[in-house]
């Protein structure tokens, strides 16, 4: 664990923010005037509207807001979030942009934009993760994080919930545009002969305006550019060779990256009358993405007898102690993104309704080409040694020969692949609240039903081929050696030209023999789930002078279908369906005190969903037999009910001023339906109504079987001193810390096991100075390392965590006029690379990924 230096900072902010408290009393009068007289502008403007939204809601949440230029304080949704206490963003190749709430991971949490649930544009892990980095900041109003929900919430969401709200046309002026330009420039230099290298770039515009006073419009653009590397160090089944732990092989990537996005947004806002409103809203989000990946590979034989000697940290291995492998993999993506939602509000006095309709769709096609060298037959390796570094990175001293020359390497395999996935969804809501007086306090009973269908359709294209087995040198496929170099660690690479590889499939097939499975694997994996969910609610909301309490009801129960292309024992292929369904109910209660004006107290209790993956769902399946002979099925089940969690909450915020907030949070969840593998013989060979024609069939599938369980505290403290004499008024830190403690119980070996996905803490922190138009912050966000591969139910040390990762990011801006300001971003300024490590020990180490700092230099402005 870390932990971050600056205790004197937040000690003085927690003594300044004391002596708010004190001053209050005696000159609460000047105070508030001297407020009064103060335009708050920029990052204490954001800072101040999210606050006053935490204050207001009824349950324990985060929010987001936007400055006086329209901004959110990062480029997109996915980089502010992780200002957030208890919200962190997943780092993907040097990126964040999926969200974890309070540890949890992406796949269990709620995504909606302006309340509706969109399609994921994604295949890989559950199918369900809303990525976060498709609409720019400035095209946005705010984003809200609900850790507790309410009954008139969707169920769907363990972590939390987050909800992203675009802008509204009605709520700006007669006319008003924002244009943003960022130009940015990547530390880890670009000197390979395939890619020139391009810097980073983004460009955002949002223009609204009014046709007449009740009808109001808006639109906004946003477009990223970025090319950058990701090199990095892979390693591979550790394991204990004669007392020496050391990995199975060594793997190091020279990784190019290349991300492109274009969302275009749109709005129309209509007051058609002094009770009701109408808005239409449309999204349109493109991501094109490409990742070049060229891997050398080293390997060490895990045996004893092949172990020379051992002198201090070094290894010596024997002639035929190592070995060398070499892939390249071109991946290239396309995912887009459309919605479509037509809501309205009816305020009638003392009835209120809620309504709306929306419609999203999602689409992928993804393309790789995976080609595959081995080491010649007639080389023999060594002898060799290595040693292993601080970093749990082997590195391999070649002793007799050189490793990466395209002599010692032959042709292998190929694979191409052409997948799509496509996914749509309509929604429908409609929610009526009737208000009522108790003891002269408004309170109100709330009631609504909504209908959501999805349906997510995969088509996997896979073709594989074995190549002639013919030394890489006698064709030209290579353009020299290299050192890659990795934070400082100089490894053997090869380059390999794809462009001659693909020329050399194309113009000589006879190269090429065809994997006598890529029927199989095209049809055999394609499939469709259907799932309908219909949702229906009651909650009571009662206000007694100084205490709301919140109690609901909601049921769901969702329908699903899902069909797949499966093989019978003849090769013959056939469409099988499935159908499944389950139905919960979902109780809540939510109190919220104000003890005084300043200080709330809440306590809840909510229950609340995930889905589980569509592969789990789905009828895709495998019909084969073993070696032994018996039949084997391997599909997914339909009936496999949702996780279910019982969610505990309870916290206390102290608000000592308008941009300050001390806050104390615990929170526990226990977690049902946790799905698990599992195996069972049938006699007759039927099974869901499909008949195999064996006597005795193996149905291997997943069930619904283990639980789990999560507790933890949540701290945040954010406060700007006020009250000191300038500049030094414009000071200011916010700091937030999650501790997690969170097991699974594994059935299958009868005790508790880390959850997937779940750090045990949580840090963020950011010192900094806001004063005459000037501002400067330096934030560090932490995750500890968490357990992300359950490789083996049976080995724990199989398992694959995350390891530790704190990043430190720099921002500076100056508004040089009301409207115009410029900016300084600096990601990532202490190069952290993101890890990998096996066992538990972060020794063991299995990927050492390395992306450099990136630097962006901006410009808003406002009209």
């Amino acid at each position: 664990m870390r932990h971050l230096f600056p205790v004197s900072t937040l000690t003085l902010a927690v003594l300044a923010s004391t002596n708010i408290a004190s001053a209050q009393d005696a000159a609460a009068t000047t105070a508030a005037t001297a407020l009064e007289e103060v335009a708050v502008t920029g990052q204490r403007l954001s800072r101040t509207r999210a606050l006053d939204i935490k204050r207001d809601m009824p349950v324990v949440m985060d929010a987001l807001a936007t400055d006086d230029l329209g901004r959110l304080p990062d480029k997109n949704a996915a980089e502010s979030l992780n200002r957030l206490p208890g919200v962190s963003i997943l780092i993907e190749k040097g990126e964040g942009r999926f969200a974890s709430i309070r540890g949890i991971k992406p796949d269990w949490n709620r995504v909606n934009v302006n309340g509706f649930v969109t399609g994921s544009p994604e295949k890989d892990g559950s199918g369900r993760s809303m990525p976060l980095d498709l609409l720019g900041g400035e095209l946005l109003q705010r984003v809200e994080v609900f850790k507790a929900k309410t009954a008139d919430m969707d169920g769907e969401g363990i972590g939390g919930a987050i909800n992203i709200v675009t802008k509204r046309p009605l709520e700006g002026d007669e006319f008003n545009a924002t244009a943003n330009v960022r130009m940015g420039l990547e530390e880890a230099d670009q000197e390979n002969p395939y890619y020139d290298g391009k810097n980073p770039q983004n460009f955002d515009l949002a223009v609204s305006g009014k046709i007449r006073e009740n009808l109001g419009w808006n639109l906004g653009a946003s477009s990223t550019e970025r090319e950058y590397l990701a090199q990095g160090i892979y390693q591979d089944d550790w394991a204990e060779v004669d007392g020496l732990m050391f990995p199975e092989q060594t793997k190091n990537n020279y990784y190019v990256i290349g991300r492109d996005r274009v969302t275009l947004i749109g709005g129309l806002e209509y007051r058609l009358n002094d009770t009701t409103d109408i808005l239409a809203q449309g999204f349109y989000s493109e991501f094109e993405e490409f990742q070049h990946r060229n891997r050398f590979r080293q390997g060490i034989e895990q045996d004893a007898d092949l172990i020379d000697r051992v002198e201090g940290d070094r290894v010596y291995m024997a002639e035929g102690g190592t070995y060398i492998r070499a892939d390249l993999r071109r991946e290239d993506v396309e995912k887009t993104l459309a919605n479509f939602s037509l809501a309205g509000n009816t305020d009638l006095d003392l009835w209120k309704l809620d309504y709306g309709v929306n419609l999203s769709r999602s689409e992928l096609h993804e393309t790789n080409s995976d080609w595959s060298f081995r080491q010649n037959d007639s080389v023999v390796m060594g002898p060799d040694s290595f040693v292993v570094n601080g970093d749990g990175v082997v590195e391999i001293n070649p002793g007799a020969a050189v490793h990466n020359v395209a002599e010692n390497l032959r042709f292998d395999s190929v694979g191409y692949q052409n997948d799509r996935a496509e996914q749509d969804i309509q929604s429908a809501r409609f929610d009526v609240e009737r208000l009522y007086d108790v003891a002269g306090a408004e309170s109100s009973v709330k009631f609504g039903l909504k209908v959501t269908a999805n349906e997510k359709h995969f088509d996997f294209g896979n073709r594989d081929y074995g190549v002639i087995r013919d030394t890489l040198s006698n064709y030209p496929v290579t353009d020299g050696s290299f050192q890659n170099d990795v934070n400082g660690m100089r490894q053997d690479n090869l380059w390999f030209d794809l462009d001659a590889l693909n020329a050399l499939y194309a113009s000589n097939p006879s190269l090429f023999d065809a994997d006598s499975g890529n029927i199989a694997a095209q049809l055999g994996s394609d499939r469709t789930v259907e799932e309908t969910t219909s949702a229906a609610y009651v909650m009571n909301t009662l206000r007694l002078d100084r205490l709301d309490v919140i109690a609901g009801l909601r049921y769901e129960q969702t329908d699903l279908a899902s069909s797949a292309s499966q093989q019978d024992a003849e090769g013959n292929y056939s469409t099988v369906s499935i159908e499944g369904d389950s139905d919960v109910l979902l109780p809540s209660l939510v109190a919220k005190y104000l003890i005084r004006d300043d200080l709330i107290a809440r306590v809840s209790f909510t229950t609340s969903l995930g889905r589980p993956d569509y592969a789990d769902l789905s009828a895709s399946s495998q019909f084969g037999f073993n070696d032994d002979g018996d039949a084997v099925l391997s599909i997914g089940n339909p009936d496999l009910l949702p996780y279910e969690a019982d969610n505990y909450d309870l916290s206390m915020e102290w608000y000592p001023s308008e941009s300050s907030v001390i806050s104390l949070a615990w929170f526990h969840k226990d977690i049902d339906n946790i799905i698990v593998s599992d195996e069972q013989v049938i006699d007759g060979g039927v099974y869901l109504g499909s008949d195999y024609g064996v006597e005795e069939l193996t149905v291997r599938t997943v069930k619904n079987a283990d639980t789990a369980e999560i507790t933890g505290y949540e701290f945040n403290l954010q406060h700007q001193l006020v009250n000191l004499p300038a500049p030094f008024n414009g000071l200011g830190a916010s700091y937030s810390y999650t501790d997690i403690d969170a097991t699974f119980f594994d059935s299958n070996l009868g005790v508790n096991r880390k959850l997937e996905g779940q750090p045990e803490e949580i840090q963020s922190f950011t010192f900094f100075f806001e004063n005459y138009g000037f501002y400067a912050g330096l934030t560090y966000n932490y995750n500890a390392s968490f357990l992300t591969d359950l490789n083996s139910l049976e080995n724990v040390a199989d398992d694959i965590e995350q390891g530790e990762f704190g990043r430190w990011d720099f921002r500076a801006s100056y508004a040089a006029t009301d409207n115009f300001s410029v900016y300084l971003d600096i990601n990532n300024l202490n190069n952290e690379p993101t890890t990998e490590f096996q066992g538990g020990d972060a020794r063991m180490n299995t990927e050492y990924e390395y992306v450099g700092s990136t630097y962006y230099l901006g410009a808003t402005y406002a009209f």
